[in-house]
């Protein structure tokens, strides 16, 4: 994709949101934003560095506070933005499908010719933006597992490696808890491949209902899962791991087909790198399987 090649610098040397919504005229802008703002969205399959440089176009017609750009993929947020008295809604459209909402704040009224002018900007950024919009969606296809909605395999080796790194760098703690489903098999067995999905969404649901937004939850395949756990302690990551086998023993879901979970922490330690965190947490998996199953086990 050679096109993405080129995003990395579309803005590395444009001026600020809040920079350039205080110029005034087209002429004081650098020569790299003279270009038409068309030219300038075809540079970038990014949807964030795409918002900033309409972020840019639109504080020349009104000043603005801030923009924020809403989608199926995520909501994005112009460099520097932050509420005001006066705000404008716009959904963008092309071709009858609604890509996404785009709310303007401003200390300034967005009055009906201001409005046509956004307008304008609007409809010169619906092609890029749908382009944008699809690499999104395909990049979050390519990384998540197709039934749960949680991250797949790939994912999982990606985001640990750079977990431990971060860890390692800032001399924070990082834990890994693995978890596998017990008697998941004679779910598929018994009662149908279409209830064992019903059970991996239910744990996915309680794994998303029991960890925090900044934990990353991972689907390996199978009844196999993961949990990165950032800046925790060893008895705080053991608390997170027992009360999340709990949700998922506890679910009705669970308790219909006799499915419980076993789960190995580790917690990363100085000699340690990614792939013997793993191995930890793995040993420590079994063994919570040659207790009896339906608990946790620390490494």
């Amino acid at each position: 994709m050679e096109y993405l090649l080129v995003h990395e610098v579309a803005l590395s040397s444009a001026p600020s949101y809040a920079a350039m919504t205080k110029l005034q005229h087209w002429q004081d802008l650098p020569e790299c934003l003279e270009q038409s703002l068309v030219s300038q969205l075809q540079t970038t399959l990014d949807i964030q560095q795409q918002l900033n440089i309409v972020s840019m176009a639109s504080g020349k017609v009104l000043p603005l506070s801030s923009l924020t750009l809403k989608t199926a993929v995520g909501d994005f947020s112009a460099s520097g933005s932050r509420l005001a008295d006066y705000e404008h809604r716009s959904v963008l459209v092309l071709n009858q499908q609604c890509l996404a909402e785009l709310i303007y704040h401003s200390d300034h009224a967005f009055t009906p010719m201001i409005q046509r002018e956004l307008l304008l900007l609007e409809s010169e950024w619906l092609f890029a933006l749908r382009n944008a919009l699809v690499v999104s969606r395909l990049q979050q296809m390519a990384l998540k597992d197709t039934l749960t909605g949680l991250g797949n395999r790939r994912f999982f080796d990606d985001s640990f490696e750079k977990a431990v790194q971060l860890a390692r760098r800032n001399n924070e703690p990082c834990a890994l808890v693995l978890i596998d489903l017990d008697n998941f098999k004679q779910v598929n067995d018994v009662s149908g491949h279409s209830a064992g999905d019903d059970i991996l969404l239910a744990v996915a649901d309680c794994l998303r209902d029991t960890l925090r937004a900044t934990d990353s939850l991972f689907r390996f395949g199978g009844d196999e899962f993961a949990v990165i756990l950032s800046g925790q302690d060893t008895d705080s990551a053991e608390l997170i791991a027992r009360r999340t086998v709990r949700a998922i023993n506890q679910h009705y879901l669970c308790q219909q087909h006799e499915v419980t979970a076993s789960a190995g922490l580790a917690l990363l330690t100085t000699e340690q790198d990614r792939k013997h965190l793993f191995s930890a947490a793995d040993g420590a998996l079994y063994a919570a399987k040659e207790a009896g199953k339906s608990t946790v086990r620390v490494a």
